[in-house]
């Protein structure tokens, strides 16, 4: 029950992790279309805002999405994985207990 309690938690926040990987995903292809119209680019280095050329700024937008994109498969990856782990735990756990127990979410 406390393998199964841990699997799902941690797929959970797999879920919500994945969601905002394509969330940043989408802003960062939101912004390189801008980039095409804007006279001025500003990119952010931290906390500072430093003016950039088009292209350059392209180039950091497109590495940073590469990125996030790799991270995102791997993400997927082990959200596979954990629901794999889980689907098995709740064949163990209904095989154990049975009704008497309730593991689907709310």
């Amino acid at each position: 029950i406390c393998t199964f309690s841990r699997t799902h938690r941690r797929y959970s926040e797999v879920q919500s992790i994945i969601g905002r990987l394509k969330s940043d995903i989408e802003k960062i292809t939101d912004a390189t279309d801008e980039i095409i119209i804007a006279d001025d680019v500003k990119y952010v280095f931290g906390e500072t805002f430093v003016a950039v050329d088009m292209d350059l700024a392209t180039e950091l937008l497109e590495s940073k999405k590469t990125s996030l994109e790799t991270e995102l498969a791997d993400r997927t990856q082990e959200l596979e994985d954990l629901q794999k782990t889980v689907d098995k735990l709740k064949v163990q756990l209904y095989a154990k207990f049975g009704s008497q127990i309730y593991l689907e979410n709310e």
